[in-house]
């Protein structure tokens, strides 16, 4: 990894276009920080997909990856670079616009899916690590993410890689072939790639614990109350028809004799990442049409299949009303039915019940996991010209056109209705502790689907060379324009829309934008040392209007080796389309009911004896619903960067300070925080009779503002070591010094390091030995020791109940992990690699505040632990 871009092998390296300009130029630095992953440093440091490889970036600050099965996208992976999250981090390949997943992440946030990334066609990766709006547009916010691809290659090259864990499950195999053949007048490129990834259940990690729900690590884990039992009742107790020990033992269930309840482990049922198959090629097209003309152009297609499983249904969908010798079953959605004796009603589960309110806890393990299929195939075609006037003028001119379709189908699960009518059937209707027979399961079963697409499509035109002659030298100019239309639409099965699907919610929604832009660039070399570069940016969307983007950046070289740099942009950015063209979204989530815990005398976190209390007090399940707003304003702010390159013959080195800041931030209020900070956001809030939180319903708003602050720190040395070889060093860093923001302009300042979940700071260091046909890569990544991510609020219920506060005991420690692998070249065209990813086998770190399963944040850790790979390339 370094902080210099350069050309492609073989081609002209006079003039070249780097990321955060559409300049081409001289210089390989510029004054925008750009870190460079070219494809052998992927490979020396073990990375199996593009993913990884982003992930594993210090300016990542967050990444959703497959490990969120849970989630609506449990198929797609995205990264946030600078904490400005993935709908703010711009994508592109080969300098050009991605289309943006149609399914939501979170059922919220548009964003660009990077798991169907090609591995093997990437030439390298280029990562502006500041604000680029004024270039490139709203998206830019965070940085921009540029996948080089190759060009231009030649002959027949085929790669294959196995690779495994040490302690079983999530395997994974990759085949690649690459295909050129060239001309006097052009080249066609063919690279294909097929990848075969196994499941990772949770059973397969015993070694981290993460095969039960009683984590070992997390004194706030516990076991599902959702086995079997009945609720409610006139004294709140959990008595009345419920399952003896021998009876939930039998019925499947676990029973948790701490708590005296019939409950269930979820994590003998789940993944930790899901089996999922991906097949990706990529076809470049290069003919020369004249002496200054080429057609030039690209053609992708992805098609990847991806299956996730988790725990069974758990439901408390239906109530009972005892009064007298009655017993009333009601659900939402109007159903109702009295049975006459409640000596036999529901299988005589409420014979000895007291008048009141029950309802039914339950399990329904019988109907196995409940599961999602996700397809998606991914087109992507560009065709253009490129030319030049003379020696000195470049231009280009394209059409581009990106299509994703996105398949879902479910399994095990149930209709509220149906399930409805399976209960109340009949004179005296069943219990829902009685077993579900193999027939009743098929009759039940209802097959959830949902269908999305998304499209862009794009011209675009440039044109760069010098502008006028200056005594210090050439002034380079850009300009261009570009038009793109963007429309997305989700929807699914009926019953799914009309929200009568058990334990399960959806997203849905349809919108169409379209937004043109012309821009401009100026590069004026002052003095010899002394370079401006101006930019002026005009966005025209044709649902928010207009506005102007300037951006001035100044490299200053007072030797050779030194460049000192500085940059400043503003930022305009349109709201995502879902955030203002989304139908609400419905979901399902835990949280801790604070001000219901503090009025049962309960700790927030602490396991509790009553069942009632335990459960506000540490994993409260609720509903949720999270609306569009179609009255949204545009995000505006700005980003800056200053900052000193170094490079000289063996020592190269950077350091850059950064900021950016959004107003008008467009985001929603979580669940947890909702619950957390109740008395700002109680009209958010539904509870029950008793006070206890059913419901938090979000909608998307402008918030305030967001500020990031960091720096960032890089230095390689190279050691010539004679006959031993050569041995080079990478070291880098990203340090935040400030992430706060502001929900309103009268709420208080919520400091983002001090609430918990964000990490201070992100090292990682590379060490690699070349000695003749040989070469070995010791790499290590850190990530810094940080608050839990509920410790602001184990803070303050310390504080208000006037106890000490152990503030290391509330924080997720630091984490190291090392990756080894080394490579023999025994001809040019054979090549053997191996590697150990994960050497000590370090497991996620698990989270002391985080009362959710698995315990850890999943953006920033996995569970796969120790794995190995060998691969073998050979080339024709």
């Amino acid at each position: 990894m370094s902080n210099v871009a350069y050309a492609e092998e073989g081609a002209d390296v006079e003039r070249i276009e780097v990321t955060g300009s559409r300049i081409k130029r001289t210089d390989m630095e510029t004054a925008t920080p750009v870190t460079v992953l070219d494809a052998s440093d992927m490979a020396k440091q073990g990375f199996t997909n593009v993913q990884d490889a982003l992930q594993s970036l210090t300016s990542t600050t967050g990444a959703m990856t497959t490990q969120s099965v849970h989630g609506f996208t449990p198929a797609a992976s995205s990264i946030s670079l600078r904490g400005a999250g993935a709908n703010r981090t711009l994508t592109l390949i080969n300098g050009k616009r991605l289309n943006q997943y149609p399914k939501p992440a979170g059922g919220t946030d548009n964003f660009v899916d990077t798991a169907n990334l090609p591995m093997e066609a990437v030439a390298r990766i280029e990562v502006l690590q500041s604000g680029g709006s004024a270039i490139y547009g709203a998206d830019a916010v965070g940085g921009v993410i540029n996948i080089i691809l190759k060009r231009d290659f030649e002959g027949v090259a085929l790669k294959y890689r196995h690779g495994d864990t040490t302690e079983g499950g999530g395997a994974n195999d990759r085949i690649a072939l690459s295909i050129g053949s060239s001309s006097e007048r052009g080249n066609v490129s063919t690279f294909l790639e097929f990848t075969d990834n196994e499941q990772l259940k949770a059973t397969d990690r015993a070694n981290f614990g993460l095969d039960t729900d009683k984590v070992p690590y997390s004194d706030f884990s516990a076991y599902s109350s959702y086995g079997a039992r009945i609720a409610g009742g006139p004294s709140g107790n959990t008595t009345a028809g419920s399952l003896s020990e021998a009876e939930c033992t039998a019925g499947g269930f676990l029973w948790i004799p701490e708590r005296n309840l019939c409950g269930f482990d979820r994590s003998k049922w789940r993944d930790l990442e899901p089996e999922n198959r991906r097949f990706i090629s990529s076809t470049n097209f290069t003919y020369e049409l004249a002496e200054d003309i080429n057609f030039v152009g690209r053609l992708d297609f992805a098609e990847a299949k991806s299956t996730t499983r988790i725990e069974p249904m758990g439901i408390a969908d239906y109530d009972v009303n005892v009064s007298g010798d009655q017993v009333t079953l009601s659900a939402a959605g109007g159903l109702s039915k009295t049975f006459a004796d409640k000596a036999t009603a529901l299988g005589g589960d409420f014979a000895g019940a007291e008048d009141g309110d029950y309802w039914y806890v339950r399990r329904l393990h019988e109907f196995g996991n409940r599961m999602g299929e996700t397809k998606t195939r991914n087109y992507f075609f560009t065709a253009g010209l490129e030319g030049a006037i003379g020696y000195d003028y470049s231009w280009d001119a394209s059409i581009n056109y990106g299509r994703t379709d996105v398949d879902v189908l479910r399994g095990g699960y149930a209709t509220r209705r149906d399930m409805f009518d399976y209960l109340a059937e009949g004179d005296d209707g069943r219990s829902l502790f009685d077993p579900f027979t193999k027939e009743n399961v098929a009759d039940l079963s209802y097959t959830p689907f949902e269908k999305a697409q998304s499209t862009q499509k794009n011209v675009q035109a440039n044109l760069t060379g010098p502008a006028f002659q200056l005594p210090a030298g050439e002034a380079m100019f850009a300009v261009g324009a570009e038009y793109t239309e963007q429309d997305y639409e989700s929807a699914a099965d009926s019953e799914t829309q009309k929200g009568n699907i058990l334990t399960t919610g959806g997203s849905s929604g349809q919108g169409e934008r379209s937004y043109w832009a012309t821009y401009a660039e100026l590069s004026l070399p002052v003095v010899d040392t002394l370079t401006v570069d101006l930019a002026l940016r005009y966005d025209r969307y044709e649902d928010f209007g207009g506005n102007l983007s300037p951006q001035i950046a100044v490299e200053y070289r007072p030797m050779d080796e030194l460049l000192v740099r500085g940059s400043w942009s503003k930022v305009f950015r349109a709201p995502d389309m879902h955030r203002v063209y989304g139908d609400p979204t419905n979901g399902f989530t835990s949280v801790i009911d604070f001000k219901r815990c503090g009025e049962l005398g309960g700790t927030p976190g602490e396991a509790n004896p009553d069942d009632t209390i335990n459960e506000v007090c540490n994993e409260l399940h609720i509903d949720t619903t999270t609306g569009a707003n179609k009255d949204l304003d545009a995000e505006e702010g700005y980003t800056a960067n200053i900052g000193a390159v170094w490079g000289g013959d063996n020592l190269n080195m950077s350091f850059d300070l950064w900021e950016w800041k959004l107003d008008d931030m467009v985001s929603d209020i979580s669940a947890s925080k909702a619950a957390r900070e109740y008395e700002t956001y109680e009209n958010m809030i539904t509870r029950d009779e008793d006070g206890t939180i059913t419901h938090i319903n979000a909608t998307a708003q402008n918030l305030a503002y967001q500020k990031v602050r960091g720096m960032d720190l890089t230095v390689g040395y190279n050691w010539d070591l004679a006959d031993l070889g050569e041995l080079k060093l990478n070291v880098g860093g990203t340090y935040l010094l400030k992430s706060e923001g502001q929900t309103d302009p009268t709420a208080p300042i919520d400091d983002d390091l001090e609430d918990g979940g964000l990490p201070q700071y992100r090292a990682n260091m590379t060490v690699g030995w070349f000695y003749q046909e040989f070469e070995a890569t010791l790499a290590a990544y850190h990530i810094a020791r940080l608050h839990g991510i509920y410790y602001n609020s184990f803070k303050e219920s310390a504080e208000q109940a006037g106890e000490s506060f152990d503030g290391k005991a509330h924080e997720t420690a630091s984490s190291t992990k090392w990756n080894l692998t080394g490579a023999y070249h025994f001809s040019d065209s054979f090549t053997v690699k191996a590697g150990i990813v994960n050497l000590f086998d370090k497991g996620p770190n698990f989270d002391p505040t985080y009362t959710s399963w698995p315990h850890y944040q999943r953006g920033l850790y996995n569970a796969r632990g120790r794995e190995w790979f060998v691969e073998g390339e050979i080339q024709f």
